[in-house]
């Protein structure tokens, strides 16, 4: 299940979003990530050093980040996603009215919607989560376009990292290399017995069996309580979401923001840590992550800009995920590929009968052959040599094929 974005560094006060139920950072972490927040936002403020903002898209429209995405300038990328990606694989987001989860959780008996994820009311009461969890458990679903728009970035030596607040593992089913991925916001992927003494992980196959076994799972070495590892309020965002983001925003080149509100710290704050001329697209239905009104004012904005007379590099395309994708896709003449590899990439899972082999990441994803696991190579090693080179169609951009880009 996508998961919904939670609140962030600034605790009970910050807005529950409607893609994820985590929690404050770690006290040492975010103290950290705080104090370099500040550092950058006064260095570019009053000029201390640093790069002078600079004009590097030639347009600042989707066919503008096409080119640059081509160009020999753009060789890190790094994916921000919400779960906005998702929802076209049937999985709601939660604020949406009426639609979404949050909306729709009465027959839990609740004090309030946002407690089915709280650490605090787990421990107490673990039985509405894990009757939630056997309605929307991940391998019932299949990635979407914008999940293998990410995997042919990947395919092709682009994708630096991609940052996801979801929860649903499509990512990994769709062959992210785990690696390039961090899951901000926890997985459902491996889960852990929550006594301290003990700390037991199981697998995803573990905690499936007994969920739709209609059991609590208790840890089979000290009848703890085991929980999937999704970040719940009240508690830390993973260690790894606080290590590689101080490496991977110094060298990024492109930063794409897909599905997400952007109001929840501290993943929102990441748009802010990109170097001052590395170019930001957003695929969403709405324009978010804007600078405060407030903030702007005092010198302090750090967000997005799409419409003032001083954008310079951020750009919104306005839509669905999976229409954003193929816009850019056909931009970039791999329009075709990418649908290719969403039809072969689905047939395999069907074939398969689930997700959970898909989510091995000693496995081709797709090809159950050697002659097919040949091939699968031999186009891995094609996009390596050539990742700039578009793959299956023109090298002109096209028209896109919904929409208009955004200024």
């Amino acid at each position: 299940m996508a998961d919904p974005e939670g609140p962030g560094a600034c605790g009970e006060e910050a807005e529950r979003d409607e893609e994820s139920p985590v929690s404050d950072p770690e006290p040492g972490a975010s103290a950290d990530a705080d104090m370099e927040l500040l550092r950058t936002l006064l260095s570019r403020t009053l000029g201390l050093g640093g790069d002078k903002p600079e004009r590097v898209l030639d347009e600042l429209s989707l066919d503008g980040v096409s080119r640059f995405l081509r160009s020999e300038r753009c060789k890190n990328i790094i994916c921000m996603v919400g779960a906005g990606i998702s929802t076209s694989a049937g999985i709601p987001d939660f604020r949406s009215p009426g639609t979404g989860l949050y909306a729709n959780l009465q027959s839990y008996d609740l004090p309030y919607p946002e407690a089915i994820f709280e650490i605090s009311f787990f421990k107490q009461n673990p039985e509405p989560f894990f009757a939630l969890a056997r309605e929307l458990y991940p391998g019932q679903f299949k990635p979407t376009v914008c999940h293998y728009f990410m995997r042919l970035l990947q395919d092709k030596g682009l994708l630096l990292r991609c940052y996801t607040q979801n929860i649903d593992t499509l990512e990994r089913v769709a062959g992210l290399d785990p690696e390039r991925l961090v899951e901000a916001h926890g997985t459902f992927f491996t889960s852990h017995c929550l006594r301290p003494s003990c700390r037991q992980p199981y697998s995803l196959s573990w905690m499936k069996e007994r969920i739709f076994s209609s059991l609590v799972p208790k840890c089979e070495k000290c009848q703890g309580l085991v929980k999937p590892d999704i970040v719940f309020f009240g508690e830390s965002l993973p260690s790894r979401f606080f290590t590689l983001l101080q490496s991977d925003f110094q060298k990024v080149d492109l930063l794409i923001i897909m599905g997400t509100s952007l109001q929840v710290q501290p993943f929102a704050s990441l748009v802010s840590r990109v170097p001052v001329n590395t170019p930001r697209l957003l695929i969403n239905k709405e324009k978010t992550g804007q600078s405060d009104a407030l903030m702007s004012l005092m010198g302090f904005g750090c967000g997005m800009d799409f419409d003032s007379e001083k954008a310079y590099r951020d750009v919104a395309w306005l839509g669905d995920c999976d229409s954003g994708c193929l816009a850019l896709a056909e931009l970039l003449g791999w329009k075709e590929e990418l649908e290719e590899l969403v039809r072969r990439e689905h047939a395999a899972i069907d074939a398969g009968g689930g997700n959970e082999d898909r989510e091995d990441p000693e496995k081709c994803r797709g090809h159950k052959d050697k002659e097919d696991l040949g091939k699968c190579q031999e186009d891995k090693d094609k996009a390596q040599r050539d990742p700039k080179k578009p793959q299956g169609g023109s090298e002109e951009p096209l028209q896109s094929v919904r929409g208009t880009p955004q200024k």
